[in-house]
């Protein structure tokens, strides 16, 4: 989605934690999505190899140091769109005390970017995130109330030897959406399509 919304002239910040820049850009070219077909709108800042190269960073907390370079590079690179990979890396780097405090912190401040904000993160296993087993879990500290959108992929089993990626709109704010999901088909781009059975 980054990647066709910086084609079509929409600036976007990926923000890595973990993966470093060479190898993210590598597995997305892979793909086919060229970093270089987006004319300057799409930017790629890798966190972690910026902070070991900074000195004194080490004591810099990681959440200010996410807050301070999507703040500085806003300055210079108006992004509409800013994706953060991972909410996991981030919350277990910054060393989150209080986890539900400090998303709440967080999405707020996000908020006041005045951007879409996609935070990537790993579903709880037992989908009900140790609470009530009727109720499934949709971000790990139940943080989903605070958040406009939810979007699920996954891989599903088809048949006795495939797998299908699917995507589901779980919450959009304000829309009328299918919850169920739908196969995210890559070919010249992805696109969204009913499941196959």
């Amino acid at each position: 989605m980054l990647h066709s919304s910086a084609l079509n002239g929409s600036r976007g910040l990926y923000v890595s934690l973990e993966q470093g820049r060479a190898s993210l850009i590598d597995h997305t070219e892979g793909l086919g999505y060229r970093l270089d077909d987006t004319n300057g709108n799409l930017s790629v800042l890798d966190l972690g190899t910026l902070r070991k190269k900074l000195k004194g960073s080490a004591d810099q907390p990681w959440l200010d140091l996410f807050k301070l370079y999507t703040q500085g590079i806003r300055k210079s690179f108006d992004y509409r769109f800013l994706v953060l990979d991972s909410l996991d890396a981030l919350e277990i780097l910054a060393k989150f005390g209080e986890p539900r405090r400090e998303m709440f912190s967080l999405i707020r401040w996000l908020r006041d970017l005045k951007c879409t904000a996609f935070l990537l993160g790993e579903l709880p296993t037992d989908r009900t995130g140790g609470a009530d087993p009727r109720r499934a879990a949709y971000a790990k500290h139940k943080e989903d109330y605070l958040v406009d959108g939810i979007l699920h992929l996954r891989l599903a089993r088809q048949g006795e030897f495939g797998m299908q990626r699917q995507l589901r709109v779980v919450k959009m704010r304000g829309t009328r959406h299918d919850t169920g999901y739908h196969a995210l088909v890559f070919d010249n781009g992805f696109r969204v399509t009913r499941g196959f059975a």
